[in-house]
């Protein structure tokens, strides 16, 4: 009986001695797990910050690109002239440009408050004042066969910011009045050859002024009533050559269209404001893991829906013929935000969440990237017209989306696919 007993004293002391060593091991294997764990979720806080603050710079660099190209247009009104007139759609190039690279922060699913949406200054309405195309160039002024066309020459509209709002998308999305196509309409004119003269501080010089089809001719504050039918003869006659007329109301339209851009990109500008803007206050209070999914979520959204369902698809700036300069654009604001050049700003970009590890997939994302600007430049080069320039660049375009799905799947992004 005692020999009984001392045999399970032992066993009890050696279990004893056991258990610290296995329980030790049991924290071994957490503390390797909720490492692997740490290694595969990387901490996203950095680059959640580094978002907000490159929609509020990329918004500002379009507010000013846009404040340039009112300061180009008023010298260009001051003295228009083929240079000036040059001067001024290169800058309208730029501020465009300035603008599509914002575009990225426009798909995040943004919420605004319901009395925005009542008002019409929500995000989405806000980018219909600034981007909506195509449009119908002859609503707005003269095309080729109808001089007395658009808003310009309906005199019987005031020109103010109320009427060219109520104009705006009046009985259909191509009626634009306001936005940067209907001011690269002004610059270019219908088919591209749009002159400085149009543009002179002059009074009509045509007896009367004809409106446009459907409606009656109005006579000139001088010279003789001149009948539409007698200006632009019968349905079976060519029409007379009329001079353009209304410069002044051209002039007083393109100022007007200038202050309405600025105005909206600085309403979207306040928002993103670091300290107190609206959408910046939004973004602050999401989770980290969050705002990097919604990213990852709209850069698919723009990629997918922006470039290949529309750009690629259609001519977003036909008067100036450079859709492909907003391709360029668009592309760019996507480098400026997963790999920011600044060296304060070196660790906050998409190579720090990869980290050295799948350093990989950031050098492919580079190789993607800059193979598309490859074939922006083929097509710049070919033609506006050129299918296989656009086809190529719609390729790339797909193979990055590819690249984004397997950097999603590495940082444990859930992603649908949209290829």
């Amino acid at each position: 009986m005692n020999y009984a007993k001392l045999v399970l004293v032992s066993a009890l002391l050696l279990a004893g001695c056991d258990q610290p060593a296995q329980q030790q091991n049991n924290r071994s294997d957490q503390t390797a797990d909720t490492s692997a764990e740490q290694e595969s979720t990387p901490d996203s806080s950095a680059f959640a910050a580094h978002l907000g603050l490159s929609a509020y710079t990329e918004m500002s660099m379009a507010a000013q690109s846009a404040q340039e190209l009112d300061s180009r247009l008023a010298s260009f009104l001051y003295h228009p002239n083929p240079m000036s007139l040059g001067e001024v759609r290169q800058a309208w190039r730029n501020a465009y440009s300035a603008y599509l690279q914002t575009l990225i922060y426009a798909k995040l699913p943004i919420s605004d408050p319901p009395d925005w949406h009542k008002k019409g200054i929500d995000y989405q309405h806000t980018l219909s004042l600034l981007d909506s195309w195509p449009i119908e160039g002859g609503y707005i002024d003269h095309v080729p066969g109808y001089p007395f066309s658009g808003i310009v020459n309906d005199l019987t509209l005031e020109l103010n910011e109320d009427s060219l709002l109520a104009q705006h998308g009046f009985s259909d999305p191509s009626y634009a009045s306001l936005g940067y196509h209907a001011f690269e309409f002004m610059l270019w004119g219908a088919d591209g050859q749009r002159s400085p003269r149009d543009f002179f501080p002059q009074e009509n010089t045509a007896p009367v002024v004809v409106a446009s089809e459907g409606s009656s001719g109005r006579e000139a504050e001088t010279g003789d009533v001149v009948h539409p039918e007698d200006a632009s003869g019968s349905a079976d006659e060519e029409p007379l050559d009329i001079d353009v007329q209304n410069h002044n109301r051209r002039r007083q339209y393109v100022q007007l269209l200038s202050e309405q851009l600025q105005k909206h990109l600085h309403r979207l500008q306040r928002r993103w404001e670091p300290s107190n803007g609206y959408y910046a206050s939004l973004l602050q209070r999401s989770e980290p893991e969050q705002v990097l999914k919604a990213t990852f979520t709209a850069t698919q959204k723009l990629l997918s829906d922006e470039l290949l369902g529309k750009r690629l698809s259609g001519t977003s700036s036909e008067f100036s013929q450079t859709t492909w300069a907003d391709t360029s654009a668009i592309v760019a604001g996507i480098r400026n935000l997963y790999f920011p050049l600044s060296e304060t700003e070196a660790g906050t970009g998409l190579p720090a969440l990869l980290g050295v590890r799948h350093e990989d997939l950031s050098l492919e994302w580079q190789k993607q990237l800059q193979l598309i600007d490859d074939s922006v430049a083929n097509w710049q080069q070919q033609g506006v017209a050129d299918a296989e320039a656009r086809q190529q660049c719609r390729q790339r375009i797909i193979e990055l989306m590819s690249v984004m799905q397997r950097t999603a799947s590495t940082l444990k992004i859930p992603m649908t696919n949209s290829n």
